[in-house]
């Protein structure tokens, strides 16, 4: 039976490389009176222990790519440390039970960062903000993650469950209806100008250091090209996985970077990292005026018989 790939975009989250920031917080070496253990979520430790629990300082990675490294307090992740999360972004500062809480600074994949005040793995209190983009630094203020210095721009009534999809000229064998080939929460051929005020506001709402305002760097005409050569890619390697793009464009438009996340062969996370960069972009707005920043895919590569 003739084999049809799917390509599911499931939203904007985002030189083509693996990413250097989970290269930078790796497996230390173990030094004396260290132990590696196997934990039971699957995840490994490396550190000190007592009576066989991890206590004291150590390293751990998780199943799902989270790493931390720092102090541990009897199994919990407590005290100072450092922490690279899944999806790129990098904490160092004070944690409680595994999440950021007290004082730390937290460097967003998406452009920006916060050093602040936490609580429960939140900003909340005074930080201060760099703003991605354009780089602004400003006194910040938020109470359970929502910024209340200023007036926050209204919600999005747009949700992930929404679908809009690509189909392929070429119908299955036997069939007159044409494969699905992408989908996704947001129009795939339409720029960020096209995109009703409130589809704005959902590409927005990911960008967790974007200033009220502003706007992210977003695909010319949208990203139904690279998601149908994605989908042929799928197709012929028969490729099942989730991949995680980051494009980094400056002010012109102009493709900087391009960071490819998950599991694959590094070869064909350059042909995915190069489709992407050939994609046209519209740069950021920051005050009014062009700006770079960052273009997240989120995706999942499926083939279907």
């Amino acid at each position: 039976m003739q084999s049809a790939a799917f390509l599911l975009a499931l939203g904007l989250a985002l030189g083509s490389s693996t990413n250097a920031w989970a290269q930078a917080v790796s497996a230390p070496a173990m030094a004396p009176g260290e132990v590696q253990l196997k934990m039971p979520d699957g995840g490994t430790y490396i550190g000190t222990v007592t009576n066989g629990v991890p206590d004291g300082k150590g390293y751990f990675k998780d199943a799902d790519g989270m790493q931390y490294e720092g102090e541990v307090r009897m199994g919990h992740r407590t005290g100072v440390a450092e922490g690279l999360f899944p999806k790129g972004d990098r904490y160092q500062g004070e944690w409680k039970d595994g999440k950021p809480d007290g004082t730390g600074k937290m460097s967003y994949m998406l452009g920006g960062a916060y050093e602040g005040e936490w609580k429960n793995g939140r900003r909340h209190g005074k930080g201060t903000m760099t703003f991605a983009g354009s780089g602004r630094r400003a006194e910040v203020r938020f109470e359970n993650g929502l910024r209340v210095d200023v007036k926050p721009e209204l919600p999005s009534r747009a949700t992930t469950s929404a679908n809009y999809s690509l189909s392929s000229s070429n119908a299955p064998v036997g069939s007159h209806i044409p494969n699905k080939v992408a989908h996704g929460p947001l129009p795939l051929d339409r720029g960020f100008a096209e995109l009703t005020p409130d589809q704005q506001r959902f590409v927005r709402s990911y960008y967790p250091a974007l200033e009220v305002g502003d706007d992210p760097p977003y695909p010319l005409r949208g990203a139904q090209d690279l998601y149908a050569g994605l989908s042929k890619l799928a197709g012929r390697l028969r490729l099942n996985d989730d991949v995680l793009l980051y494009v980094a464009v400056d002010a012109d438009g102009k493709v900087t970077t391009v960071t490819t996340m998950g599991s694959l062969d590094p070869e064909v996370k350059r042909a995915i990292g190069t489709a992407a960069g050939l994609l046209g972009y519209t740069p950021g707005k920051c005050g009014g005026q062009p700006c770079g920043g960052v273009v997240p895919f989120n995706m999942k590569l499926t083939v279907s018989y």
